[in-house]
């Protein structure tokens, strides 16, 4: 007999200790094996799950933890501001770059990247409600170095036919649950935005078996959506 749980997708979460990460690995263990990519603190895990310890600006690290995976949850980073060429350049941006390239020598087409409503903060300041057709306008070297991850999302779609959906998150409780197997979206603090071929619920397909999901737009771009409390 079959095991239900070998014929599932294997999915990569980075920066499993998070707040987002830590409750979207709530959300899909029930859908996908997980292997869980931790850093400096690492989480107690449950017997089915994949435990990798490791460093995103370690590309030989990054690659094994991509190695026979189909896709990858990024959600490793560093928040705020602070040191910008010491912390969040080694870590935002060639940690970033390093998690994308490591998909793509593994042959690991699908990535799904945790940027920041920061990318378009300027606006935001300015009481300006913001589309994912406007020009970036980062308010911090934070929202720069989320800009950058997904202006090399962009790059990596068009030179290498990359499935790469970037999530520009406003705001986290890190109390997301699973409602009747959905985010529940009336949750103050859940984290909502348009996953691919779906619209405000986290626990969308990534990768539905025997399918390959796309943006609701062009197939091969990136999929750059918001998200925003309740």
């Amino acid at each position: 007999m079959r095991n239900p749980m070998e014929e599932r997708k294997k999915v990569l979460i980075t920066g499993a200790a998070g707040r987002i990460g830590s409750s979207l690995r709530v959300l899909m263990k029930d859908r996908y094996r997980l292997r869980l990519m931790f850093h400096s603190k690492v989480l107690p895990v449950e017997e089915d799950e994949e435990v990798v310890i490791g460093d995103l600006c370690d590309f030989e690290e990054m690659s094994e933890a991509c190695e026979g995976v189909d896709a990858v949850v990024h959600m490793g980073g560093l928040a705020g501001g602070g040191d910008f060429p010491g912390r969040l350049v080694p870590v935002n941006i060639v940690g970033t770059y390093n998690v994308f390239e490591a998909a793509r020598q593994q042959g690991v087409h699908k990535v799904v990247f945790a940027s920041t409503n920061h990318v378009t903060g300027m606006y935001e300041k300015e009481a300006v409600y913001t589309t994912p057709d406007m020009p970036v306008r980062p308010d911090s070297t934070y929202g720069v170095s989320k800009a950058a991850g997904a202006a090399l999302a962009r790059y990596y779609v068009d030179a290498f036919g990359m499935s790469i959906h970037c999530l520009r998150i406003a705001r986290s409780s890190g109390e997301v649950r699973p409602k009747d197997g959905a985010c529940d979206p009336s949750r103050r603090g859940s984290v909502r935005g348009i996953w691919p071929n779906s619209c405000g619920d986290v626990s969308s397909p990534i990768c539905p078996s025997g399918s390959s999901t796309e943006s609701p737009t062009t197939p091969g771009s990136t999929g750059i959506s918001r998200t925003r409390e309740s």
